[in-house]
């Protein structure tokens, strides 16, 4: 199971993230990060997968309660309203406030 998190993380991450690739003349090494580190989710990934969600949400999902912003803290919630992550990030904070006029 972990292995399939790890390959879609990874798929996620050249998607996404800042990819580093060095070439030669022979050899192409493409460079990622470790993303569970003494079990838990890298921070540099988890930022990542955060700013990419919130970047997709719409103001009638914020309605609906899928995020909740509250001073200095923003909630994401799942299809039941139970919280499953919080941000704190101030940049993040000010990037989704930003987008969505709030």
């Amino acid at each position: 199971m972990l292995k399939k998190i790890e390959a879609a993380l990874s798929k996620f991450w050249m998607d996404y993230g800042r990819t580093i690739q060095i070439k030669g003349a022979h050899t192409e090494i493409l460079i990622e990060p470790k993303f569970f580190i003494s079990g838990q989710l890298n921070p540099e990934a988890a930022e990542l997968l955060v700013s990419v969600y919130l970047s997709q949400i719409t103001p009638e999902d914020l309605a609906h309660g899928k995020v909740v912003v509250e001073e200095g803290t923003l909630k994401i919630n799942d299809k039941f309203g139970q919280c499953v992550a919080e941000v704190h990030s101030p940049r993040i904070l000010r990037e989704f406030a930003s987008r969505l006029g709030i």
